[in-house]
């Protein structure tokens, strides 16, 4: 067979694929044209990897995938990439889909991806979805602290004090990248967030560039963050 589930002793399945769905080769072929610059080319041969995926994964029943394992894991790295490139171009509803898909295959959640599938069920206004989702929502991720105060400015208009005072405290630099009018994509960041222990600061600017596209369409609520920023360095 081409390819087969293999249970294992912790009650995950390693994804063993052979010809096209060696997903090892599909992640190298995708790293080999980044490395080129071909970006969009990349883009769609991860898409095609990603619905190689969901073409063999059971439709019935939730099927996680040993993290361990090499196609494995390439596969669930596969997933998550394909789900930030939709994110990228603002199809917030293949994005869901993929994340949820994901977050079945990896119920550890290596990628962090609850987070960026919590902006995505804020921005389409999916709020029992993200009711649901927000109990994995930690306080030890900006990320998720950011979700959270823009889940209430979405819902009620306002913004939560308290959870700024949060984010101020203990993620000074995501706080920051939020309310900053510029975000320079520069040599200094480039070598910043490609070395080795890259700086809070520089994945703050990551993250930012990441998710810039939401702020583009709903940018009331930095809007409402910077003018909160003024008033406390008034």
């Amino acid at each position: 067979m081409a390819v087969r589930f293999n249970p294992t002793q912790d009650e995950t399945f390693e994804l063993e694929g052979h010809g096209k769905y060696n997903f090892v080769r599909h992640k190298e072929h995708v790293e080999g044209l980044v490395a080129e610059g071909r970006y969009a080319e990349a883009c769609e041969a991860r898409f095609t990897a990603f619905q190689l995926i969901a073409e063999v994964l059971p439709e019935d029943e939730a099927m996680a995938l040993r993290w361990e394992h090499a196609n494995s894991r390439a596969a669930i790295s596969i997933m998550y990439g394909s789900a930030v490139d939709h994110f990228r171009i603002g199809d917030l509803e293949m994005t869901m889909a993929q994340l949820e898909m994901l977050l079945e295959c990896d119920p550890e959640d290596h990628f962090e991806a609850v987070n960026l599938l919590a902006l995505c069920y804020v921005a389409m206004e999916e709020w029992e979805a993200f009711d649901e989702l927000s109990i994995d929502l930690t306080e030890k991720a900006a990320e998720a602290i950011i979700a959270r105060l823009w889940a209430t400015f979405r819902r009620h208009g306002e913004i939560d004090g308290k959870g700024v005072e949060l984010l101020r405290s203990r993620h000074k630099a995501f706080y920051a990248e939020l309310v900053a009018t510029e975000h320079p994509d520069d040599d200094a960041f480039r070598r910043d967030i490609s070395s080795e222990r890259p700086t809070m600061a520089a994945e703050a600017r990551e993250w930012w560039m990441l998710t810039e596209p939401l702020w583009s369409e709903f940018p009331e609520f930095i809007e409402k963050l910077k003018g909160g920023n003024r008033t406390l360095l008034s």
